[in-house]
């Protein structure tokens, strides 16, 4: 049964990577998929929940909380219904990914994730070049899926669609797992330090997997594949790196100087003066005030754009919004922990620094990956606890070293 749910989690993660907009009955064929791999697993090895120990805790308490908000504010039950799926989904994630590093080992995990990833950066990074077989590439898998967005992602999106997204759905998805098969891809580099072979393949592997990142233009998810890569290196090779990166940072600063008066710099990698940039000021004020009018929460499905239609109509408003702030009327906070506490409360918050802090123990380069996931995160809706189903394949390895920590140290008692 284990080469089963392998091969459900490998085909699920197809789905999620190139196909999320495949739908059977209402759900996307990856729901499916991930339910299906998840009760077989608790089926084969029900003591997985209990190994899993802190995330199935952590799940449970959001679940219950999430009712309790949802009713305390009268939503719809299709709304808790759906809400409650989503936090499903992600718990199967994590329980799925550390079933397969408990079976086979990590390295069928990374391999697995790298591999499926890598195709996409390398389309991402073509169509960044314009090369048109990569767009039809692309053309040909939205044309077995649903041709029309749902409302979910349409509104979580704008210029974001004209962005190289390599053979996602578009280039936000796509840097996600991009970010989430680097980590992993860093996870190699840690366990073979000593072995050059590897060592030099890792490197080229997150070379193309960051110029994938950089090709789909999202600035927070730049910002964490450049981030991570340098601490590790610098923690793990410092008398090699330091020199390294400060003569690329040197020819990076005498590139930008030669090419400023020739291309005005006006792309969006380097400019923060576009819409997008513009309204995230108003949209975190917005999230904040949101939740400074309702600190115990909204429950699931809290959709901050329907909201903001009623709500500026009254004159109860925390902070000032100009006539020309009109960014909470077309999309979402954009903010993962804004996200969060919407729809929990402040003890969502709670809970979320609770989740991270056991995480991360005392291991410094799970703080890295950590980080890492927080600086993209904090720019977009999905995160750690918010359907991020890329980091959740992550927290499973984080999961799993516990794991292995404790029984480890329980094993040594006298």
């Amino acid at each position: 049964m284990r080469t089963v749910i392998l091969g459900l989690f490998a085909l699920h993660f197809v789905f999620l990577a190139y196909l999320n907009n495949v739908y059977i009955a209402g759900l996307p064929v990856r729901s499916f998929l991930i339910l299906l791999a998840g009760g077989l697993v608790i089926m084969r090895d029900y003591g997985v929940m209990f190994r899993l120990g802190l995330v199935s805790k952590v799940y449970a308490l959001l679940a219950m909380l999430g009712l309790l908000v949802s009713l305390a504010n009268n939503v719809s039950p299709g709304s808790i219904v759906n809400g409650e799926l989503k936090l499903l989904q992600s718990y199967l994630m994590v329980l799925v990914a550390f079933f397969v590093v408990e079976q086979y080992g990590f390295r069928m995990l990374a391999y697995l994730v790298i591999g499926i990833a890598l195709p996409s950066a390398l389309v991402g990074i073509m169509q960044g070049l314009e090369v048109q077989f990569a767009w039809k590439l692309h053309g040909m898998l939205m044309g077995i899926q649903n041709k029309e967005l749902s409302d979910e992602i349409q509104s979580q999106i704008t210029e974001a669609l004209l962005r190289p997204p390599g053979l996602s759905l578009y280039a936000i998805p796509q840097t996600y797992m991009l970010l989430g098969a680097l980590i992993l891809n860093l996870y190699l580099v840690l366990q073979n330090r000593d072995n050059p072979r590897i060592q030099a393949i890792a490197v080229v592997v997150s070379v193309i997997l960051i110029g994938g990142i950089f090709a789909s233009e999202t600035r927070s998810a730049m910002g964490a594949a450049l981030l991570m890569p340098a601490l590790i290196y610098v923690f793990l090779f410092p008398a090699r790196v330091l020199p390294i990166a400060g003569l690329l940072v040197l020819l990076g600063g005498v590139a930008a100087v030669l090419l400023a008066d020739k291309v005005g710099l006006d792309s969006r990698l380097v400019s923060l003066d576009d819409a997008s940039a513009v309204g995230r000021g108003t949209l975190y004020k917005y999230g904040t005030e949101l939740f400074l009018q309702q600190p115990f929460g909204y429950g699931f499905n809290f959709d901050t754009v329907e909201y903001a239609v009623n709500y500026f109509i009254n004159d109860n408003n925390l902070f000032r919004y100009e006539p020309n702030e009109k960014a909470h009327y077309i999309v979402p906070v954009h903010n993962s922990i804004l996200n969060l506490v919407h729809t929990f409360g402040f003890a969502g918050i709670l809970l979320l620094g609770y989740y991270v802090y056991r995480l991360i123990g005392w291991s410094w380069y799970r703080a890295v990956f950590i980080m890492g996931a927080f600086v993209n995160s904090l720019f977009h809706n999905a995160g750690i606890l918010s359907n991020d189903l890329f980091m959740d394949i992550v927290i499973a390895v984080m999961v799993y070293e516990l794991y292995r920590q404790r029984t480890l140290v329980s094993g040594n008692r006298p």
